[in-house]
């Protein structure tokens, strides 16, 4: 079996990634947490499919996402999971540092790639690529859309602008922006769900009981993928990482639409 790292390009400068893709925010989402028994502070990057509840969307707390003491931050999670539930939806347990939809895209370039890399461990993708992804898998990855706030008018085939500042970032705030932006996309954020197994040395050594947190020897672990760690998903994440791994039948498929902004990389690579 063969599989791919899904990556974004080399680019020539941060400025050229920053221009290109933009910055992807999430404004609600899971707080970190102060966990009183393992002793640490700590929020993941786990990105869900799940729509803030629009009662809980004016809690500080979801907004700012400070980290809570263990207690207080277990009531809000069951909160928050009571409302999704309530609206007729599933809900997974919640981990500190969850992100929730939406998901708001600010580009100071006019978005014509299939791929934008604007955010780490998820990428927002075209109707075409979500078509291609959806066809090959049933569960595992799910799409929501992207709500567009700033689109620059800038195509982004030309060199990137450099801010005032000298700040990569800067350049979404500085780009002048287009009037109407009912014209571009529809984009998705692409929330892979699945994982592979855990990679040479990349066992947890203990687990927290309390907030879940994963210790992990890294001097051990080995970033790579392997037949062997393959739970047989086509699209998923290589455990313990944020890296984006699709079987060589996902690759084929997204390469017959001549997909841009993107590239496949051997896990050999690493």
């Amino acid at each position: 079996m063969t599989f791919w790292n899904l990556s974004k390009p080399d680019y020539k400068s941060d400025y050229q990634h920053s221009f290109v893709n933009g910055a992807l925010e999430h404004p609600f989402g899971v707080p970190g947490i102060e966990c009183s028994r393992c002793g640490a502070t700590w929020g993941g990057s786990r990105v869900l499919p799940i729509d803030c509840p629009s009662a809980l969307r004016r809690r500080r707390h979801l907004r700012e996402r400070w980290p809570l003491p263990d207690a207080e931050h277990r009531r809000l999670r069951e909160e928050i999971q009571s409302a999704v539930r309530k609206r007729g939806q599933e809900c997974p347990s919640l981990r500190p540092g969850d992100d929730l939809q939406p998901g708001i895209l600010d580009i100071p370039s006019l978005p014509r790639f299939d791929f934008l890399w604007c955010r780490l461990g998820t990428v927002v993708v075209s109707e075409r690529v979500r078509g291609v992804i959806q066809s090959v898998c049933r569960t595992g990855v799910s799409f929501a859309p992207v709500k567009l706030r700033k689109v620059g008018k800038r195509e982004a085939t030309i060199p990137a602008p450099i801010p005032e500042s000298g700040e990569p970032e800067d350049i979404i705030k500085e780009a002048q922006p287009v009037r109407r932006k009912s014209h571009i996309g529809p984009y998705y954020e692409m929330i892979v769900e699945r994982e592979s197994k855990s990679p040479p040395g990349g066992h947890p050594v203990s687990t927290c009981s309390e907030c879940g947190r994963d210790k992990i020897d890294d001097k051990k672990r080995r970033i790579t993928m392997t037949s062997r760690m393959w739970r047989g998903d086509p699209v998923f994440l290589l455990a313990t990482t944020l890296y984006i791994i699709v079987t060589d039948e996902v690759r084929t498929r997204l390469e017959a639409l001549r997909p841009t902004n993107v590239r496949f990389v051997s896990p050999d690579s690493f």
